[in-house]
């Protein structure tokens, strides 16, 4: 915090810290975009309302309230996004349609009778009971101030949450229950599945013709271009490419050698500590590894037999394992079960009440000896129908209450054994053979370059931008200072992307290329453990394309409609007979043609022709059909037998039924994908402009 508040005293920093590409190495990208003076900026646009920074602000921490993000400050700006997005499309509807929540249906939703499914779900993990309903009363309505995790800021802030997400699914309750599928839909769903004919057809996939056969012009792109232009397919979003070189900066030799000094002269220490896990606790990056069961290879060798072999207290190492390097002390060697099998039967209550009932059930067990049964009618988790039977576990699997319970227990025993999940009724049904383990400790550092290294690269990647005054001179440049540099194209860049082309994290990239004009080249801009030089080689802007963008998606359309003419022109005639002898075509028969076929597969044309399929069933028998200008190729059909009619045993009550529960299910986010569709959304938070 000290080197963040210095920075916003002294703007000159900024630009230093900027220019090295080091800012987003250091802090998160929202506090990178405050300190570069862009704290107010908006957020964004949600249908016509912006997004300005106050409610940004206010947005992401009723976020960060409600649900624990580890720092994680992506996810954290994701998930208010795309919350603000939902509670800004929805609103109006709310209010439109009177939809409210009152005091009185919150506190049923969140403790009565029939909790809302967002709260059983969310709040309640699916339990259902009166006590865990009591237990989450007292939670929200009397606040321990010794609890730091539950405040009354973050109760009344879940209220809040929950409040909005009842209106929601009252609202998505009324969209299903609008959903409707009629007789005639059935019907023609049924026939679709099931009614079927033959067809004969010629066809010429236009992959057979040369695009060399057909003469396309600019002109004829344009004139393409303009009809077409405004079509969904081609709606443009905001994007930027660039093309860019990443230095991975490894450790010197002389970086290497000094962790090895520095691991080695803790050895001494290490081999004299008397409480070896606290000592690799205290020196190791990571100390999970302060005690750790050694099962084979887990090292390389030799230290892998070493470990097996050498005596206790021994300190292997320095040993270079997958990135890191670390001391390892042979700690302990004892001889104890590896594993046990038990069954259980558990309580969801830790009253006393629930206490009282699983006395209760192990007493009954202990006279009639029905475990498997009394765990069928009592059981509350998902082995109740397995007669209790957690199968065989390792030490340490479970909850430490019951992991001690199990194997310091007996063979057949019966226990009550309390824990966070209610109180369990517990017997050991096996338990393996004991046998000798070995337990190690670990001190482990990673072999990451010293900052020396990092300043060395930064130097030379400095360097390639010098005199870069586009992107030929920037391919140039790279090919000097390294031939084998893989020069990585990012096409279409969105604004709120976090990766680029294989580079994680990258939101200080995508906020430089939002902030640079076409052929400018970034300064170094370190990206986890490289320096990234990049430069922009396209923007696009929100909306109707330009000509150039779509220019080659488009001369590949007109190509392919040029073709579809050409040869329809060829591929007319009274049978298919003679149109097949007049262009060295064949003739070929599809059965079981239905509906809901998306092409002939006898054509070997795999894009999808639905004009071609309706026309089979919409052609007389024995008719020779038009030539059609399909996605694939040109068609010329004919009928040969009548479409059989499959019958429905039921007047098609099944297909009814499984369309209105299709439609039901999927209809709240059909109408919410209409809304994010319809609506105009910009997402500029990752923008600098």
């Amino acid at each position: 915090m000290a080197m963040i508040e210095k920075i916003r005293r002294q703007g000159w920093l900024v630009l230093v810290v900027v220019g090295v590409g080091i800012i987003g190495y250091l802090i998160p990208y929202d506090a990178v975009m405050a300190l570069m003076g862009k704290g107010a900026k908006d957020a964004g646009e949600i249908d016509g309302e912006t997004i300005d920074a106050a409610t940004w602000q206010v947005a992401i921490e009723k976020q960060r309230i409600l649900f624990d993000y580890s720092s994680n400050e992506t996810s954290l700006g994701n998930d208010t996004w795309n919350a603000l997005t939902e509670e800004r499309l929805y609103s109006d509807e709310f209010d439109a349609m009177d939809i409210m929540v009152s005091d009185e249906e919150l506190d049923e939703v969140m403790f009565g009778k029939t909790l809302s499914p967002f709260v059983k779900s969310t709040i309640y993990g699916g339990r259902d009971s009166s006590s865990y309903k009591e237990q989450m009363r007292q939670r929200f309505e009397t606040i321990d101030p010794n609890d730091p995790t539950w405040t009354i800021e973050k109760a009344d802030s879940w209220k809040e949450f929950i409040r909005y997400k009842r209106k929601k699914e009252k609202y998505d309750n009324m969209i299903k229950l609008g959903a409707y599928t009629n007789s005639i839909d059935a019907k023609y769903a049924f026939q679709a599945q099931n009614d079927r004919t033959a067809v004969e057809f010629v066809s010429k996939s236009y992959l057979e013709i040369k695009d060399e056969e057909v003469s396309v012009s600019d002109d004829d792109i344009r004139e393409y271009y303009n009809k077409h232009k405004s079509e969904r397919e081609y709606k443009q979003e905001r994007s930027r490419s660039l093309e860019y070189v990443n230095m991975i900066v490894k450790p010197s030799e002389s970086d290497l050698k000094a962790i090895q000094t520095s691991l080695t002269a803790l050895v001494r220490d290490f081999r004299a500590a008397k409480n070896d896990s606290a000592f690799a606790a205290a020196k190791a990056l990571n100390p999970s590894l302060a005690k750790v069961k050694y099962t084979a290879g887990m090292l390389p060798e030799p230290f892998n037999t070493q470990v097996y072999n050498d005596s206790l207290g021994k300190v292997l190492g320095p040993i270079v394992d997958n990135g890191f390097m670390k001391l390892v002390k042979i700690s302990k060697r004892v001889t104890e079960v590896d594993s046990v099998a038990a069954r259980h039967i558990l309580v969801k209550d830790q009253s006393p009440k629930g206490k009282a009932k699983a006395d209760s059930i192990l007493n009954v067990i202990k006279t009639k000896k029905n475990f498997a049964e009394m765990a069928k009618m009592f059981g509350t988790d998902g082995t109740k129908d397995k007669g209790g039977d957690l199968g065989t576990f390792a030490r340490g699997a479970m909850v430490p209450e019951f992991d001690k319970a199990c194997f310091n227990g007996t063979v057949g025993q019966l226990q009550i054994v309390k824990t966070q999940f209610g109180y369990h009724v517990v017997e050991v049904t096996k338990k393996n053979a004991a046998k000798l383990n070995t337990y190690v400790s670990m001190v482990d550092q990673t072999q990451d370059p010293s900052p020396q290294t990092r300043k060395e690269a930064f130097n030379k990647m400095r360097d390639l931008t010098i005199n870069c005054k586009d992107t030929a001179t920037f391919r140039a440049n790279v090919k000097a200072m390294d031939a084998t540099a893989q020069i990585v194209k990012a096409p279409m860049i969105a604004p709120n992307a976090t990766t680029v082309a294989g580079l994680q994290d990258a939101q200080t990239l995508v906020s430089w290329a939002y902030s640079a004009e076409i052929n400018e080249v970034s300064q170094p801009v370190l990206i986890a453990n490289g320096w990234v030089v990049a430069v922009l080689t396209e923007i696009r802007e929100r909306g109707v394309p330009a000509f150039e963008d779509v220019k080659d998606v488009m001369k590949a359309k007109v190509i392919k409609q040029k073709k579809g003419e050409m040869w329809a022109a060829k591929m007319k005639g009274s049978s298919l007979q003679d149109i097949a002898k007049a262009t060295s075509l064949t003739v070929r028969r599809s059965e079981n043609v239905m509906m809901r076929n998306a092409n002939l597969p006898e054509a070997g044309i795999g894009e999808q022709e639905f004009e071609l399929i309706g026309t089979i069933f919409g052609l007389a028998k024995d008719k020779v059909s038009e030539p059609i200008i399909g996605e694939g190729g040109v068609y010329v059909i004919k009928r040969v037998a009548d479409v059989q009619s499959a019958q429905s045993m039921d007047n098609f009550a099944s297909e009814k039924k499984m369309m209105n529960q299709s439609a039901k299910a999927s209809m709240a986010g059909r109408v919410f994908g209409a809304y994010r569709e319809s609506a105009d959304i910009d997402d500029r938070r990752f923008i600098n402009d």
